[in-house]
C-alpha cells in the first residue's frame, strides 16, 4: 500500500488499526474541553477526558502523559499464541513521540521492525501553544501530506482536515462540545464534505467517556462501547456491540487492559486480552520506554 494511502487510512478510517497513539500509543486517548490531537485507536479503544482546567493542557499532558516527558519509543507486539501467559510474539508497530521540554510535540516517527522510519509527522503550534499543523514526511523528508487544526473565537477546536502531496483535500474531522465544554461528538467526513462516520461520546464518573455509539454515513447505529477505568484513570475494560451484521442481535467482543506503572504514574507496559467464555486470551502487549528532561 503506499504511503499516501496508508496514512489516510491510520489516520481516519484506521480509528481501527493499531494505537501506538494514536495515541498516539495512547489507547486512552484524551478528550479534552480544549482541542485534541487527532490520534489512531482502534474501534474498541476507550478514551479519556480532563477534568476542566483553568490552564490549557500541553501536548504531553492530552497525550495521558505525567512529568516532562523527552520522547516515548512504543512497540506493539502480537501477544505469543504458544505462551500461556502475555508472552510476546511479533512486532506490529513501533513509534517514537519526542516533545519539547515544554510540553509541546515535537514529531512522531513510524518505524519498521528493523526501525527505518516510514514516515515521520512533524508539527507547528501558535503562539498560544496550539497545534496549527502538521507535515508528514516520507523517508527522505520530503512532504507528502499536510493536516491542518481549525479554532473558534475561544481556541476550541473545530475541525481538522488532512491534504494530500498535490493540496488536496483528503478527509476531515469536525468536533462538537457539549454545554461543559467537553467533545461530544466527531464527524469523519470525505473531501466533498460527506459524513461517513459519527461517534458521540457519554461521559461518567470523573470525566471519563463512559460510551461512544458510532453511526455511519446513513446514520444508522453500527456500535456502542463501554468503558470501566481503574484508579489511574486508565481503561480496565471495553465492551464493543457490533451492530453491523445485524442490528437486533449485535455481536458482543469484551477487551480487558492490565498495566505496569513507572515511578511518574505513565503505564510502560500494557497487556490487552480477549475474554472469551470467561478465558482471557492475550491479544497484544504494548511496551513504552519513556525517557524524561
Amino acid at each position: 500500500m503506499k504511503i499516501k494511502q496508508f496514512l489516510i487510512a491510520t489516520l481516519f478510517l484506521g480509528l481501527a488499526g493499531t494505537l501506538t497513539a494514536q495515541n498516539n500509543d495512547n489507547l486512552r486517548g484524551r478528550i479534552n474541553d480544549r482541542p485534541n490531537q487527532a490520534v489512531q485507536r482502534r474501534p474498541n479503544a476507550p478514551q479519556k477526558t480532563e477534568q476542566h482546567m483553568p490552564d490549557r493542557l500541553t501536548d504531553c499532558q492530552r497525550d495521558g502523559l505525567h512529568g516532562e516527558v523527552k520522547d516515548v519509543l512504543s512497540v506493539m507486539y502480537e501477544a505469543d499464541p504458544q505462551s500461556n501467559a502475555a508472552g510476546r510474539g511479533t512486532i506490529m508497530e513501533r513509534l517514537m513521540t519526542v516533545y519539547k521540554q515544554n510540553g509541546q510535540r515535537r514529531s512522531q516517527s513510524y518505524l519498521s521492525n528493523e526501525e527505518d522510519m516510514i514516515f515521520k509527522t512533524k508539527y507547528k503550534h501558535d503562539g498560544f501553544g496550539l497545534v496549527t499543523l502538521e507535515h508528514i514526511l516520507d523517508p527522505e523528508e520530503n512532504v507528502i501530506g499536510r493536516t491542518y487544526y481549525l479554532y473558534d473565537a475561544d481556541l476550541i477546536l473545530t475541525e481538522v482536515y488532512v491534504e494530500d502531496e498535490e493540496r488536496q483535500i483528503e478527509s476531515r474531522v469536525l468536533y462538537k462540545y457539549d454545554a461543559q465544554g467537553r467533545l461530544s461528538q466527531r464527524s469523519f467526513n470525505d473531501h466533498a464534505n460527506n459524513v461517513f462516520r459519527r461517534e458521540i461520546y457519554i461521559y461518567g464518573e470523573n470525566d471519563n467517556v463512559f460510551k461512544t455509539v458510532v453511526f455511519n454515513g446513513k446514520g444508522d447505529k453500527v456500535q456502542e462501547i463501554r468503558y470501566e477505568y481503574d484508579e489511574h484513570n486508565e481503561p480496565i475494560s471495553s465492551t464493543l456491540y457490533d451492530f453491523y451484521e445485524d442490528p437486533n442481535e449485535p455481536e458482543l467482543t469484551i477487551t480487558l487492559y492490565e498495566y505496569r506503572y513507572d515511578d511518574e504514574g505513565n503505564w510502560v507496559t500494557r497487556y490487552e486480552y480477549q475474554l472469551d467464555n470467561d478465558k482471557k486470551i492475550p491479544v497484544y502487549i504494548v511496551e513504552r520506554d519513556i525517557k524524561y528532561y
